[in-house]
């Protein structure tokens, strides 16, 4: 199964909303965490469910952790990243 990998770009740790940039799609993953205290911008982030929503598996490289996130949307464009991680969607 293709691994799909992103950095992390920005963190709403208010909301624990976070913005990874996926290269191969030029765009962003929106994600929300349980917390956002185990996270830094520059993080690298994987995960093998490609573009689905929802509750989905995905791991910190960086970290060395996995947990389940709640996936809001992707293909972001970096122009629009800071809104969506206020407002969640």
């Amino acid at each position: 199964m293709n691994q799909t990998r992103g950095e992390v770009r920005a963190i709403n740790r208010q909301s624990a909303m976070v913005g990874v940039y996926v290269a191969q799609e030029d765009g962003h993953t929106v994600l929300e965490l349980r917390s956002a205290n185990d996270i830094d911008v520059g993080d690298v982030m994987e995960w093998s469910s490609g573009t689905a929503l929802g509750i989905q598996s995905y791991r910190n490289l960086t970290k060395g952790w996995e947990a389940e996130v709640y996936v809001v949307k992707h293909g972001i464009a970096a122009a629009n990243l800071e809104v969506q991680l206020l407002v969640g969607s």
